[in-house]
């Protein structure tokens, strides 16, 4: 990129404060100049308070963008101090020497003003013009800080659930394609329908989960067929039972949040050694608070672990916070036999 490309963009980059600035001092300008006006020629009371505005400006920009930025940022204090006063004193001295260019009867306005009051009006002025400066691009720069800071952080946060997004999913899907597996292999009837219904979670697994929100009735489908599906891998009935309550439907969702959790309880609930095994879902929503807890019966000396890197809960806990923050609760309750899982989120409007 060129010399004069790299202007153009910080020009459009930095276009707001350009105007900004840029209107102050047109402003500083004009109302002086009506000002001193009363007192003086018109063309004279430009001209003073012109030449005063371009010597303000130039120490105000002169230690803001060069001193603070190159010195006192990086806590060159000796180097700033000394390099800031100097400019005070320069500009107090050039502002001095071109006001008193000007004819010595109108430079008190409405009364006389000797050269030496003149003098030390200039130079406490810049200083304290180097003071005003020193403040703000100090605070300016701590709010760019800030603002930068804040954008690495939501491009981490939006990263990083997108990598838990991809462990969810293959997970899923290696769970759902080994229950089609033990079904084909037995020559199972229910084989075919599973397959279908297996498509229908993968549209919604890969296309719903690349949107930020869903509404909750589409989760809550989902989580029926996945429900379904789960029934459909044995030939006996299993108990498990789905109950909701909902007040209203307008809510969203991120998209993928419960499924894995229904999931985890299943893959826990002592279905294969426990004829009284079981699995209880209740999805409750008052208001903008969804209530979503399992229940299931467990083997306490179940120590299976998914040895093919599945994410699990702190997975699940893990995108809860980076998406709702505090807005969010889960509680875990594990007994010898039971394991209990409450989630409660505060969901807003589609």
């Amino acid at each position: 990129m060129s010399y004069k490309q790299d202007i153009r963009v910080w020009m459009r980059n930095n276009l707001f404060n350009i105007i900004l600035h840029s209107g102050f001092w047109a402003l500083y300008v004009l109302l002086f100049t009506l000002l001193t006006a009363n007192f003086l020629p018109l063309i004279t009371s430009f001209s003073r308070v012109f030449m005063s505005g371009l010597t303000l400006a130039l120490a105000f920009y002169f230690n803001a963008l060069l001193l603070v930025n190159l010195l006192l940022e990086k806590k060159k204090w000796f180097s700033f101090f000394v390099l800031a006063f100097m400019l005070a004193l320069a500009t107090g001295m050039l502002r001095y020497y071109l006001l008193n260019s000007f004819d010595s009867s109108s430079i008190g306005f409405a009364f006389p003003e000797s050269p030496d009051r003149l003098r030390v009006s200039s130079i406490a002025i810049q200083f304290i013009i180097i003071f005003i400066s020193t403040f703000y691009q100090l605070i300016l720069n701590r709010i760019r800080r800030e603002r930068l800071n804040q954008e690495l952080i939501n491009r981490q946060n939006e990263a990083e659930l997108k990598f838990l997004k991809a462990q969810i999913n293959p997970h899923f899907l290696f769970n759902m394609l080994n229950n089609i597996y033990a079904l084909a292999v037995t020559g199972s009837k229910n084989t075919p329908q599973m397959i279908l219904k297996l498509s229908e979670l993968l549209r919604y697994v890969i296309y719903g989960s690349r949107e930020k929100k869903v509404s909750l009735g589409r989760e809550i489908d989902h989580i029926e067929k996945f429900i379904e599906l789960f029934q459909m891998k044995s030939e006996n009935h299993l108990n498990i039972t789905f109950g909701k309550s909902l007040s209203e439907t307008g809510y969203v969702i991120e998209p993928m949040i419960l499924i894995p959790i229904v999931e985890n309880c299943f893959k826990h609930t002592d279905f294969d050694t426990n004829e009284s095994a079981f699995a209880k879902i209740f999805l409750k929503l008052d208001g903008q608070r969804l209530v979503f807890t399992t229940l299931n019966s467990k083997d306490k000396n179940d120590t299976q672990k998914d040895t093919t890197g599945g994410v699990g809960l702190e997975n699940i806990r893990k995108r809860l916070e980076l998406l709702y923050g505090e807005r969010f609760k889960m509680d875990i309750r594990s007994d010898e036999d039971m394991f209990e899982l409450k989630l409660t989120i505060t969901l807003s409007h589609e």
